[in-house]
């Protein structure tokens, strides 16, 4: 997986928080309240508040889970070398990509713009939120149970003519909802090769 790959799908993951946190004016106690957790929690270097928002270990594997699936039907079927070698170094690549997020947390590394227009229309609004190479457009559905959830935004990247559905899971815990999955990764890193052969 390229460098650029991962910053767009961290541009993507930050865009999501951006435009999650509109949700709170919307619900306070509510999946999308999430996002203003992890927000303050990036703003504020404190790890321990972000693991609880987000299980990072199961959504990093379900990247990886969905990046092979995505080279392998891309190839017919078939692995290449390099996602082969993805495949092999699972483990590594997950305790690498988990020390890189700390490291970014602990650091004051990620920034995520802390001001948003208000108007009467806040998600209408969230077509001007812009991440790293990538642009909310909205939400298309959210399907909320009692320890549940799913909203699915809908993104463009820079470049881009078509947009993409991202669901985001979530489950209830002791201390409020967690991020556990992201999805629909593999159209997304489509639409963004597209964009680098114009």
């Amino acid at each position: 997986m390229s460098k650029k790959t991962v910053q767009i799908l961290l541009g993507a993951l930050v865009l999501l928080l951006i435009g999650g946190g509109a949700y709170y004016y919307l619900q306070n106690d509510s999946p999308e309240m999430t996002f203003i957790k992890i927000k303050r929690s990036i703003d504020n270097k404190d790890l321990e508040t972000f693991n609880q928002c987000v299980d990072v270990d199961q959504v990093v594997n379900s990247v990886i889970d969905q990046y092979i699936q995505y080279m392998t039907t891309k190839n017919n079927g078939e692995l290449d070398i390099a996602t082969g070698l993805i495949a092999f170094m699972r483990p590594s690549i997950i305790e690498m990509v988990k020390q890189e997020i700390q490291n970014n947390i602990e650091q004051g590394k990620i920034e995520i713009p802390t001001e948003v227009s208000i108007s009467s229309e806040v998600l209408g609004l969230m077509t001007l939120a812009n991440g790293d190479g990538a642009n909310f457009k909205g939400v298309k559905d959210r399907k909320v149970t009692e320890n549940q959830a799913e909203i699915t935004f809908i993104i463009l990247l820079d470049g881009a003519t078509e947009t993409n559905e991202v669901p985001v899971k979530f489950r209830k815990t002791a201390t409020g909802w967690q991020i556990y999955d992201i999805l629909n990764l593999g159209p997304l890193a489509d639409t963004y090769a597209k964009t680098q052969q114009q």
